[in-house]
């Protein structure tokens, strides 16, 4: 299949694009040309040929359980782009432009996200700031203190990543109900 069937001109870096040269295999074009890919969050397992779609919510709390196996990977689109699925790794969380180990250090972050996402008054603008607003030191008890400040400053090493990952964090750690059910679909 030709690459620019698939890929146009626009296509962020199409000049110095290494995939695959001017042909691209059929798996790669199904990849590129496949809008869904773009718009919904899956897990892929390499023993399966299947993705498994899932909310955003569902995903959070599923990462927050522990690291990803290396045969597992988990996509999430934050603003559409095609190239995600193509250039996903194995034991990441892969977003627009950007792939996360899912290790036990990622877990840590996330769930300490996921506990200031509950804090009353938080929203995800202000998880932005390098400290946590007054207003909130204020509003927690003292004794809550060292933890609010510590998870904030872990979370710096997110808050400063390159690319869309915060926004795919901030997605992850969202609280919610209760997640629908799955669908399973083939990857091919």
């Amino acid at each position: 299949m030709a690459a620019l069937s698939v890929v146009s001109r626009k296509f962020t870096d199409a000049e110095s694009w290494v995939y695959g040269g001017d042909w691209l295999c059929a798996a790669c074009g199904w990849a590129y040309s496949t809008a869904e890919l773009r718009r919904s969050v899956y897990l892929v397992d390499q023993h399966r040929p299947a993705r498994t779609i899932v909310e955003r919510t569902e995903l959070g709390e599923s990462l927050a359980a522990g690291p990803l196996p290396v045969d597992r990977m988990a996509v999430v689109p934050v603003r559409g782009r095609r190239h995600i699925l193509p250039t996903a790794r194995w034991g990441h969380v892969c977003t627009d432009d950007t792939a996360i180990r899912w290790d036990d250090a990622a877990v840590a972050l996330l769930t300490a996200l996921r506990w200031l996402r509950t804090l009353p008054g938080v929203r995800a603008a202000m998880l932005t700031d390098p400290v946590p607003p007054m207003t909130l030191i204020r509003a927690l008890p003292a004794d809550q203190w060292p933890q609010l400040l510590t998870a904030w400053d872990a979370l710096t090493v997110w808050r400063t990543h390159p690319g869309a990952w915060w926004d795919a964090a901030i997605a992850l750690s969202t609280p919610g109900g209760t997640a629908p059910a799955t669908a399973t679909r083939r990857a091919g």
